[in-house]
């Protein structure tokens, strides 16, 4: 009898529906490995093909990079956020009103080092303020940065004024450039965020927040202080590129940060972790993924695809990973995201 059970249940198993074996190649532990850097791999190989070559220019790889350094600061800042569960889309905002005030506090200061901290202050400072609107208001934190995505933009846009972009010098963007800042800033933070998230407290406690708050709260983990935590190491995070921006263009304008809240969360998720957070979350995820939007980014435009058509493109990819990430293991109440 029990042979003949056991005999059905290995029938039943053979039978599996497609959603089921799309549910175990996706918790499969090396998929989350391997997915993300075949993906790369083969975009790359295929914007190779459609120019006849002229994607692998260095001109064209410099590029990439460029933008890559910039959304995989953010990227690794706020895989902090996204892995206590909470969601963040106000980043480009942030990004655009730290890099005017950082820009405007060199001119009246002609300090490379006042900039920067300036730069780096002010974004610690709003997200600060959205951390704090959401943990003492009791509101979402993608509701409030819904609402200060609006109030961040409109200040920058009074900032700016009528000119619509703010120049910093030249000489400024080029010395920065060639002492290497953005990189040796870049690879510090990254190692920094790495060491934080996976080789401490702090990070076990995000991860087991995003994994499941009930359970959290009663082995007496602050639900708050873990948010703030969370909100100012991606404030570093997005000081950062902001001033890697600025470097990139040696300007800031009204357009700066536009989009990128929607890279970030691009590169999240392409980089192999889901935005609802969890025990899966990691602190590298933001830079393989920053590498791929980088690249698919440039390789639509390369091969003539519109602006406005690129965006629907990411959006179409970005609602696919995230249904393939969204559901967690039915083993203990999990928190309620929105």
């Amino acid at each position: 009898m029990e042979a003949t059970k056991q005999t059905k249940m290995t029938k039943e198993d053979l039978h599996l529906s497609w959603k089921d074996k799309l549910n175990i190649i996706r918790d499969n532990r090396y998929f989350l490995m391997l997915f993300p850097i075949v993906m790369l791999a083969v975009m790359i190989l295929i914007f190779g093909v459609a120019t006849a070559g002229r994607f692998f220019k260095l001109s064209v790889m410099k590029g990439i990079l460029s933008q890559a350094i910039i959304i995989g600061t953010c990227a690794t800042g706020v895989a902090f956020i996204y892995s206590n569960g909470n969601l963040d889309i106000s980043i480009g905002a942030v990004l655009g009103l730290a890099a005017t005030l950082g820009v405007k506090a060199y001119n009246v200061t002609q300090s490379v080092v006042v900039m920067i901290l300036a730069t780096v202050a002010v974004a610690l400072g709003l997200m600060a303020f959205n951390c704090t609107m959401s943990v003492v208001c009791n509101i979402k934190t993608i509701t409030v940065a819904i609402v200060v995505t609006q109030i961040y933009g409109a200040i920058s846009t009074l900032l700016i004024g009528g000119s619509g972009k703010i120049d910093l010098d030249m000489s400024v963007a080029a010395m920065l450039e060639d002492g290497g800042f953005r990189y040796v800033a870049f690879f510090g933070y990254f190692i920094f965020c790495v060491v934080i998230y996976h080789f401490t407290r702090v990070g076990r406690e995000l991860r087991f927040l995003g994994g499941n708050e009930n359970c959290a709260a009663q082995t007496g983990i602050s639900n708050s202080r873990a948010t703030y935590i969370s909100f100012l190491m991606t404030g570093v995070g997005v000081g950062l590129a902001a001033v890697f921006s600025v470097i990139n263009v040696s300007a800031v304008s009204v357009e700066t940060g536009s989009g990128l809240g929607m890279d970030v969360m691009l590169a999240t998720v392409l980089g192999g972790m889901s935005i609802f957070g969890g025990s899966r979350s990691n602190a590298y995820a933001g830079l393989l993924g920053a590498l791929t939007v980088a690249a698919l980014n440039k390789g639509l435009l390369m091969v003539g695809v519109s602006s406005a058509f690129i965006q629907g493109i990411r959006g179409v990819i970005f609602l696919l990973l995230v249904w393939m990430n969204s559901e967690r293991q039915n083993l203990l109440p999990s928190r309620v995201q929105f």
